[in-house]
């Protein structure tokens, strides 16, 4: 990148660092498992028997293992045409003076610092866009801090989650507000630290968000640890656990933060140091690399296992191979009681059936109904292993398709093995019920204002929600809860959308009618843990003047009336912009009231 800054200026001469002599970092205890004296064999499903030292990353045996990966990426960083993918700037390098190096590293952390905000919960070619447009209204984080939240909202108006762009305001002002007060010269110029630990501080930035702008923008050797990396290293490290559990995950960081000094020990030009005195593309470029691996081929269903440049060191592919081969005689071999791993839980043989039998291909035909089966107890796979030679239904499951032991057995050609192997894979990390959404209910009043004696538009009432909780700060339409003691028929939801205009302060006068118009129709909205079930009504008030029409109002929610043609350039959400669509479509939205 910093041939794009600046070519012309001279670097101003430094004094040069002095590197510590000392052996490169060999990750002993960073890993978050004991380390084996000897690398042990895959454990053989189903009973996987194995000790805790089995889960010790095997790409940090050796730094070699570490460098497909990074050349892989490599290879298909540009394909996904990503625009804040960009050239690490080297300090060392950089063709500028000290305040332009400043400049430009203040930059590179602000466009990582959003496309990480961007990219939560949201696909790639989504964010594109929207990153393209944020960054040519606000270039730099200065720019940003200056904007009005309203303003801030609109640009993301339909990126949905909402908080992340009111999180990424405040951030912004709060580094600019910090930097001001500072008596550092190179802050004021690159407000943004540099070190994950400082970077938490800002509002909005979280473990994840400062290990990314640290280790991209600012090359330090700091981790990131998301859902695909998270799939990623259980796959790895074979490790059967549920990810989303606080102690599994704080153990992935580890293994994290252990892999990134480790990787990073590796000096490309031979210079020594330790991690934390080395500062490099590497860490920004491994990062990277294991978020892209697990969004494009470690997927949680049908991995492509065959395309992964780390397949060698993955425990869960070596136990895929292992459950196919076809050795009856196999030994299974138990850790010791004290090494006995006690983190993986056991893997039900129903998993693994469902696996290979899911694997058709949806779009060519139907699926294929499983024939239905007597309930039984769910029992554990190692409950068919009672011995320490395998019997006839590992035989039978290394087929193509699992299948009973005394059903047919299907040809295991290299397709169907290589198929089965990646259904294995598929099994890790552990998949566990998701908790049901909350069950919401609510009246949307879409209330409209036309004015006899004024030519033009009719007008809208819309309501901001406050600026904490769910859906903080967006404009809605008038919102009536209905609660689990309210009957839910159209008569009551008729009476709540009247009452809507009773608590707003609208009545009927000298100089205005009100009138409900009709029930529009229902809409069910999912939110992540909410579903919201939206009754839409329509009312009318007909004023010979707007001035006429009072409504109360609210310590909470700001008020106000919006033309038509400008309601869907509001910051509404994405559920009520589905009822604005729903009112605009809607024959009965244009009943006269009686």
């Amino acid at each position: 990148m910093s041939k794009n800054l600046n070519t012309n200026a001279k670097r101003v001469s430094k004094s040069p660092r002095v590197k510590k002599k000392t052996k490169p970092h060999d990750g002993l205890d960073d890993s978050g498992f004991p380390k084996p004296t000897e690398l042990s064999a895959a454990a053989i499903p189903p009973s996987r028997a194995h000790g805790a030292s089995y889960h010790y990353p095997l790409l940090m045996s050796q730094l070699e293992t570490c460098d497909p990966l990074l050349k892989w990426f490599d290879s298909v960083e540009d394909e996904r045409c990503m625009p804040w993918r960009r050239d690490w700037i080297d300090p060392e390098r950089f063709d500028g003076s000290d305040d332009e190096l400043q400049e430009a590293l203040a930059k590179r952390a602000y466009e990582v610092w959003v496309s990480e905000i961007m990219l939560q919960q949201t696909r790639v070619q989504t964010v594109i866009p929207y990153y393209n447009h944020w960054l040519s209204r606000w270039p730099t984080i200065q720019s940003l801090s200056e904007a009005s939240h309203d303003d801030v909202l609109s640009v993301w108006k339909g990126l949905g989650y909402y908080s992340r762009a009111t999180r990424l305001h405040q951030g912004a002002q709060a580094v600019i507000a910090q930097s001001q007060s500072s008596t550092s010269a190179e802050s004021k110029i690159c407000p943004i630290p540099d070190s994950p630990e400082k970077l938490q501080n800002i509002p909005g930035i979280g473990r994840y968000t400062a290990g990314a702008i640290s280790s991209i923008a600012f090359g330090n050797a700091a981790a990131v640890v998301d859902g695909n990396v998270c799939r990623v290293l259980s796959r790895q490290l074979g490790l059967w656990v549920d990810v989303k559990e606080r102690a599994h995950v704080e153990r992935l960081w580890s293994v994290a933060e252990g892999l990134v000094r480790h990787v990073s020990s590796n000096d490309p030009q031979g210079e020594t140091g330790t991690w934390e005195e080395k500062k490099s593309a590497i860490p920004g470029k491994w990062n990277q690399a294991l978020m892209e691996l697990g969004s494009t081929v470690c997927v949680p269903l049908k991995p492509k296992c065959g395309e992964c440049p780390i397949r060698a060191s993955c425990r869960a592919y070596a136990e895929g191979e292992a459950l196919m081969e076809k050795d009856a005689t196999r030994t299974h071999i138990f850790a010791p009681l004290e090494d006995a791993c006690s983190y993986c839980g056991d893997i039900d043989i129903e998993d693994i059936e469902v696996a290979n039998e899911d694997d058709g291909d949806s779009s060519a035909s139907p699926p294929r109904k499983r024939r239905k089966r007597e309930k039984e107890p769910r029992a554990a796979i190692s409950k068919y292993f009672t011995s320490h030679k395998c019997d006839g239904i590992a035989d039978s499951i290394s087929g193509g398709l699992v299948q009973e032991a005394s059903g047919p057995r299907s040809s295991c050609s290299a397709c169907s093995r290589s198929i089965s192997i990646r259904n294995y894979c598929s099994l890790f990390p552990k998949k566990v019920s998701k908790k049901p959404r909350t069950e919401k209910e609510g009246i949307i009043c879409i209330i409209e204002l036309r004015c006899t004696g004024k030519a033009g538009s009719s007008e809208y009432l819309i309501e901001k929600r406050p600026a904490n909780g769910l859906l903080a700060s967006l404009w809605q339409f008038p919102l009536i809860d209905i609660t689990g003691s309210q009957p839910s028929s159209t008569k009551s939801h008729q009476s709540s959308a009247e009452q809507c205009l009773s608590s707003l302060g609208i009545k009927p006068s000298n100089t205005s009618t009100v009138q409900h118009t009709a029930e529009l129709g229902t809409i069910v909205h999912l939110l992540t843990h909410i579903k919201l079930t939206m009754h839409v009504h329509s009312l009318v008030v007909v004023a010979d003047d707007k001035e006429r029409v009072s409504i109360m109002e609210d310590e909470v929610l700001q008020r106000k009336w919006v033309v038509r043609e400008a309601v869907e350039n509001e910051t509404l959400s994405t559920g009520m912009r589905k009822c604005w669509k729903l009112y605009k479509n809607s024959p009965k939205q244009n009943l006269n009231p009686e």
